[in-house]
């Protein structure tokens, strides 16, 4: 293993006995993280599997946006970013595998095979679909089985693990890479939009879909990508963004969208943007 805090691990799998692979990563932030600066992996594809939150992720010309239980594949030799925006709150992982079959098959696999699945995976890489619930389990599992010594029956499940995980990722990729929102998904949508200036419960939003307060919770954040309150205040500084540019007063920005207080709307603008109101706004202008 590599780089391991407590809110980002990385395993370097060559040395740990799994030939063709490169890095597999997770990191789970609780808060903004600096850019992720324009970089490219030779020869090497990648795939981000986001479980919460949301990451944003510039390829070229194309700006893509991540969010919960969405997967991305990441071309060999593609230059990428996190843009102009910060490494997000929320939680990711991430597997690279070489393309050159001189570093070695998949699985021990022949080489025809193992060639075989990665170029099919390759074919859907730039574009985001959705993942299957099941992955976040078997990423995990993944994490266990490489934190222990790696034996002989160590290695044999890993490898289980990572032939199942590319698999389903193979077969999610197949599908349509548009996802269609379901009408819930929209009047929950519509009225946030609308009611973004004042404090939105949780319970009012359960009504709206006839769901209990528990069972919405959970439904929420299969569907958003985050909890409610999460969900609510990142749009609630998105927002704010905005009015900071045309209102000269931050608190009467932190009040028009429902924060109890100027210094609570200051925290938690920073917490979701790396920054303070007064000191984006100065950079806005210096810009």
């Amino acid at each position: 293993m590599q780089n391991q805090t407590k809110k980002r691990r990385v395993f370097h799998l060559p040395s740990l006995g799994y030939p063709r692979f490169v890095d597999f990563g997770h990191y789970h932030y609780r808060k903004v993280e600096p850019i992720l600066e324009s970089h490219q992996h030779r020869d090497v594809l990648e795939i981000c599997f986001c479980i919460r939150g949301q990451q944003y992720y510039e390829l070229g010309e194309s700006l893509l946006k991540l969010k919960g239980n969405d997967i991305l594949i990441i071309p060999p030799n593609q230059a990428h970013s996190s843009g102009v925006y910060p490494e997000d709150i929320g939680e990711l992982y991430w597997l690279q595998i070489h393309m050159d079959h001189s570093k070695g098959s998949l699985f021990h696999l022949p080489k025809e095979q193992s060639d075989y699945l990665i170029a099919a995976l390759g074919k859907n890489a730039g574009h985001i679909f959705k993942g299957a619930l099941g992955q976040k389990n078997l990423l995990q599992k993944l994490v266990s089985q490489l934190e222990v010594e790696q034996s002989t029956l160590v290695q044999l499940t890993t490898n289980q693990i990572l032939v199942q995980l590319l698999l389903e990722t193979l077969a999610l990729s197949k599908a349509t890479p548009t996802i269609v929102p379901s009408e819930r998904c929209k009047v929950i949508d519509d009225f946030i939009a609308t009611n973004l200036h004042r404090i939105i419960y949780v319970d009012e939003l359960a009504e709206l879909v006839n769901f209990s307060t528990a069972y919405f919770k959970s439904w929420f954040k299969q569907h958003f990508g985050a909890p409610p309150k999460a969900y609510i205040n990142r749009l609630k500084i998105e927002r704010a963004k905005l009015e900071l540019l045309k209102t000269n007063s931050i608190t009467d920005v932190a009040y028009n969208l429902g924060f109890s207080t100027s210094q609570y709307f200051a925290t938690t603008f920073k917490k979701y943007t790396g920054i303070s109101p007064k000191g984006f706004r100065a950079q806005i202008e210096k810009a």
